[in-house]
């Protein structure tokens, strides 16, 4: 009897320093956690994070890390060549693999935030803006009836084509010309100069959705194998 009881008490000595580990651990790793997040690959400012359920120390036993969640100012995405600041972000974090000391690799990340119109026009090479009902304003210089470089503002709605990466501009009506076009006219500048606006990015963040918001696109983008170093 003695001997399980001394079997109880060293076990739970031991559980409480399993327990004692953990929140103390929990609350170092997870300062540095934050500072690390901030130097992804990504580029995420002022990133604030939280670990999400599952043991520290036991998922650092095996060169794991628990999941992450939080949210991060803005994040610089690399969309094809030109680099643009998505804003107001949220992620989640998962499949966090330990690289030595130093580093971790993010196997699954998935963000969303808002491209705002500054950052959809450079994309475009054209000025978009916010237009109504859920449509984008976008201003095309176009040659047209012996007039040369009349503004033309196109109003659309912006839709992802998932597999090409692309925003496809459906619906297409001209709303901004200065002078009266026919409808016939109208349609051969529409299909003439409206061309989907690409977000691809690279082999390791897509684009999954879009949403047009007062202030931009609303942007949901999963990124895979994302190098984090401390």
């Amino acid at each position: 009897m003695k001997r399980w009881r001394t079997v109880l008490v060293v076990l739970g000595v031991v559980l409480a320093l399993l327990v004692a580990a953990e929140f103390g651990i929990r609350a170092l790793v997870q300062s540095q956690a934050r500072q690390a997040i901030a130097g992804a690959d990504l580029d995420l400012e002022q990133p604030t994070l939280t670990l999400d359920g599952g043991s520290l120390v036991f998922a650092l036993a095996r060169g794991r890390f628990v999941d992450v969640s939080g949210t991060a100012s803005s994040a610089v995405v690399p969309f094809e060549e030109h680099e643009v600041t998505v804003r107001a972000l949220s992620f989640q974090a998962g499949d966090i693999r330990l690289v030595g000391l130093n580093a971790a690799v993010i196997g699954d990340l998935r963000l969303s935030g808002t491209l705002d119109y500054a950052g959809l026009s450079e994309l475009a090479g054209l000025p978009v803006t916010q237009g109504r009902a859920g449509r984008v304003l976008v201003t095309y210089t176009v040659d047209v009836l012996g007039l040369h470089d009349l503004q033309i503002g196109i109003s659309a709605v912006p839709v992802l084509n998932l597999a090409s990466q692309q925003v496809e501009l459906e619906q297409s009506r001209i709303e901004v010309a200065g002078i009266d076009l026919t409808e016939g006219i109208s349609q051969q500048i529409i299909s003439r100069v409206v061309k989907p606006i690409s977000l691809a990015v690279d082999d390791r963040v897509r684009v999954t959705s879009i949403t047009v918001a007062d202030d931009g696109l609303v942007v949901g983008l999963t990124a895979t194998d994302v190098a984090v170093r401390r």
